[in-house]
């Protein structure tokens, strides 16, 4: 076949292309695709109930998290991605911001609250949305969002959940810090006083709440806030105030069996570190 131009090698094998495919397809399953962040996130755009503007945010796609087992005190965990630094919104022309569970959620004489005391003060900034949130992002816009549940007289358990979220945050980042090696320990530090600080505001708002607002609390039920607010006492070794709770959960008929027998659980972990 050489006469007329054609080589028998290669030119003559009627397989040969689909051994490309197959190979690709074969390194294809070799390699597992890698999920990152940006993989569940996707662009929304919302409209600011207080200035009309609308604006585009990043929101988690939920339908394809995987979630995984919450910390103790409830603190909900996914793979690939924390929600929870997304769990705000904040309009970037007036400075409004709150949970995103209650963003839409303001009536008319909070809205002229926040027109008047909170909007005149914010002074908007220049920044570019990025692909995903850093936690010192997310943080800035949920102190934004205290602000705001201050300034429009929001209930005490909206007031601590937007804390908690903050010190979940910062606790997630400060986890991220003490695996880092080259963290700056001074930057470690203030994480750690924020922590500190935000989850106790958000211990004593909640049980502020349970004493003086019918439930839910924020949108949460209340054997949901009950049982957290008992693994934050025993957190603080506040066994007393534990037992308490965990008391009243039992006793309760709204309760679920299986949030009791969470709840036995965490009275046989009291009583151990009682025994201490």
């Amino acid at each position: 076949m050489e006469k007329f131009g054609f080589s028998m090698d290669g030119e003559l094998d009627i397989l040969a292309d689909d051994k490309p495919k197959k190979e690709a397809e074969a390194a294809k399953k070799a390699a597992p695709v890698v999920k990152q962040e940006k993989d569940f996130i996707i662009d929304k755009k919302v409209r600011c109930p207080v200035c009309d503007k609308e604006f585009p945010i990043k929101a988690v796609l939920a339908t394809k998290l995987k979630r995984l087992e919450p910390d103790f005190d409830l603190r909900p965990n996914y793979e690939h991605v924390d929600k929870c630094k997304y769990d705000f919104i904040s309009c970037p022309k007036c400075g409004y911001s709150a949970l995103d569970t209650t963003f839409s959620k303001i009536d008319t004489a909070r809205v002229k609250l926040i027109r008047a005391e909170f909007c005149p003060s914010f002074k908007p900034q220049q920044e570019e949305l990025q692909e995903t949130y850093s936690y010192e992002y997310s943080i800035e816009k949920f102190k934004l969002a205290l602000i705001c549940t201050m300034k429009k007289r929001a209930k005490m358990s909206e007031k601590a959940y937007v804390c908690l979220k903050i010190a979940w945050l910062r606790r997630a980042q400060l986890k991220e810090l003490e695996g880092n090696k080259d963290a700056d320990p001074k930057v470690i530090e203030m994480v750690k006083k924020e922590y500190d600080g935000f989850y106790a505001q958000a211990y004593e708002g909640f049980m502020k709440a349970i004493s003086q607002e019918t439930p839910p609390y924020c949108g949460m039920a209340s054997e949901a806030v009950e049982f957290m607010l008992a693994n934050m006492s025993v957190y603080y070794k506040k066994y007393d105030a534990a037992m308490k709770i965990i008391a009243r959960l039992i006793q309760s008929a709204s309760t679920s069996r299986k949030l009791k027998d969470k709840c036995l659980e965490l009275k046989e972990q009291i009583v151990a570190e009682q025994g201490e």
